[in-house]
């Protein structure tokens, strides 16, 4: 075969390749080594489609050679490269990639390849350091200021983030993914605004790009507008129907719109996609359990271990956890199982129940369980507990370790065998002098601001105004940290309500408070699993799309008998729900 012969055939193979004709592509590279065995491209290639077909000795034994016939050729070096780390020769990589710099040392390309295996290796100080020297070798290298900008947004660091992708749409204002991924940025950084003038820029300059769409969504949830979700969304799929996350999203959107059919069926098709979707699953979890099939949520529900909310968590129970996860077939006489709390104060009330049908199956088995400072004194209450523990105080000795929110699991709960109220009985003194010919009422308007939906389930103490205008009713705050000081601001006086915010010191404190009140109104908070755990009336205002423990029926829940629920008619429209209040208040009082 004569040389332009060979240049024809490697020619040939070069497009094979670009087409993904693996077989043909191969094939013709050999015709080419078997006419010239050292033809360093045909090599170099041929390396490629050996290690796509995963036989990573022969990939490196052909690099070996087109690198010792020709010594500088950074393309054989870059494969080898990528075969190293693809075979989690991260060192080699390394060392690989210092010899392409030894080479040109001014190559942005090589640097920013070397920041994406540090990337891979999940070190991203380094990361972020050679994404630098990229941008040194050269200012408009793009692609680097992008994947610094993916790293900080992984990081949590969304602000800095948005900086640096508007650094690079400065540099190329039309680059799609740029668009994508500050919009992206700005949607965890709150900016919907920005956030969605980049998305409908990124689909200005590319109408098929479903992460477009899919992102713009994401900002239409967090604004409440649903149906916009569902239109964007739907694109997503339509442009891209095998991605796990376009079935999530779409998910969420039907489960804001309360259509749980549609989100239960779009999230077990991205389950389905990937089954380790976290999120996905997570989702799909609350979606069961607002359903009602409680079985199927509490197994999924499992999944929220694997949350990266949840990583600081293992470390700080790091102690507990080396023990190990009881079971039902375990051992029980003579052995001590500690339950931790691992979520809020109203999940661990919620939940504490269950800890009492587990000493039921297995009286010989001791309990112990660890809260917080504020929740000891008034779990101290419950019969079935041998030790409450302080988190910080000595564990003492335990057996077994399981967690207080995965007892309905374990206990394979339904929504027909969930433990009956009141199960929380608190004896003791509060100084409160409660005038009884009024109706004496505790208030919550605020809940922890730590959680992504507190601006969903909060509203103002001003709703309360007519009920401090009534001389016949007498409010009490209940309300602690930060929300307490709206009673200042709003420049009431002891006679519109009495802050109790001094003698609340603890969940059992506020137990005491609640026993002598006649009723609770609040906000989705901790005091209304507390007032229902005890047994006492108390009346919850909920956000339209409230959490899935309040489940759908209009006005009660089968976790608490004595609480009644008074829903939004529509999103964010507290007004409507407290007509409903005052209205029930008349009838309360002519009882």
């Amino acid at each position: 075969m004569s040389n332009q012969n060979i240049l024809v055939s490697l020619q040939s193979a070069i497009n094979a390749q670009k087409i993904n004709d693996v077989e043909l592509a191969k094939t013709l590279y050999m015709e080419v080594l078997h006419q010239d065995q050292n033809c360093v491209q045909a090599l170099c290639n041929l390396s490629v489609i050996y290690k796509q077909n995963g036989n990573y000795s022969l990939a490196l034994s052909t690099l070996n050679k087109s690198i010792s016939l020709e010594p500088s050729n950074i393309i054989s070096y870059i494969n080898l490269a990528s075969l190293y780390l693809k075979i989690d020769l991260f060192d080699k990589a390394l060392e690989t990639y210092e010899k392409i710099l030894r080479i040109d040392p001014a190559n942005a390309n090589i640097c920013n390849f070397i920041a994406i295996a540090y990337e891979k290796n999940r070190d991203f100080d380094k990361a972020i350091h050679f994404y630098k020297e990229a941008i040194k070798c050269d200012i408009n290298f793009v692609k680097a200021y992008n994947n610094i900008g993916v790293i900080l947004y992984k990081q949590g660091r969304y602000h800095s983030a948005i900086e640096i992708f508007k650094m690079s749409l400065s540099i190329d204002p039309k680059l799609v993914s740029t668009y994508v991924n500050l919009g992206a940025a700005c949607n965890k950084a709150k900016n919907y605004k920005e956030g969605e003038s980049a998305l409908l820029m990124a689909i200005k300059l590319d109408d098929n790009n479903s992460g477009a769409y899919a992102n713009i969504g994401n900002i239409y949830n967090k604004l409440k507008r649903h149906d916009e979700a569902r239109i964007h969304h739907e694109m997503a799929l339509m442009l891209d129907d095998k991605s796990a996350s376009n079935y999530a999203n779409i998910g969420i959107t039907f489960k804001n719109l309360t259509m749980l059919d549609k989100a239960e069926n779009a999230l077990e098709k991205a389950v389905k996609i990937d089954p380790n979707f976290v999120n996905a699953h997570f989702d799909l979890a609350t979606t069961y359990l607002l359903m009602g099939d409680y079985e199927k949520g509490f197994q999924e529900y499992e999944w929220r271990f694997q949350k990266d909310e949840m990583k600081s968590l293992f470390h700080n129970l790091s102690d507990i956890l080396e023990k190990p996860k009881f079971e039902l077939n375990f051992e029980t006489t003579g052995k001590t199982l500690l339950l931790y709390s691992e979520q809020g104060f109203g999940d661990i009330i919620q939940f504490v129940r269950f800890a009492e049908e587990l000493k039921v199956q297995y009286p010989e088995l001791k309990l112990k369980i660890q809260v917080r400072r504020e929740l000891k004194s008034l779990i101290n209450t419950m019969d079935c507990f041998d030790k409450v523990v302080e988190r910080g105080e000595a564990l003492g000795e335990f057996d077994y370790q399981f967690a207080v929110m995965s007892l309905p699991y374990l206990l394979k709960t339904t929504i027909k065998t969930v433990p009956n109220t009141p199960y929380l009985k608190v004896k003791g003194k509060f100084k409160l002098n409660i005038d009884e010919k009024k109706l004496n009422i505790g208030v919550v308007w605020g809940a922890s601001n730590t959680g992504e939906s507190y601006e969903d389930k909060v509203f103002s103490l001003k709703y309360f105004r007519p009920l401090m205008k009534d001389k016949s009713i007498q409010l009490y705050s209940l309300q602690v940290a930060g929300d307490s000081k709206e009673i200042k601001a709003l420049g009431l006086s002891k006679k519109e309500i009495i802050n109790l915010e001094d003698q609340l010191t603890d969940f059992k404190q506020t137990a005491l408070a609640i026993e002598k009140l006649d009723l609770v109104i609040t906000t989705d908070t901790s005091v209304a699993h507390l007032a229902g755990a005890m047994g006492k009336e108390a009346w919850i205002v909920l956000q339209q799309n409230a959490d899935w423990r309040w489940g759908q029926e209009v006005d009660k829940t089968i976790w608490y008998p004595t609480l009644k629920l008074f829903r939004q008619d529509k999103k964010s429209d507290w007004e409507s729900a407290f007509t409903k209040v005052y209205s029930m208040i008349e009838k309360r009082r002519s009882r």
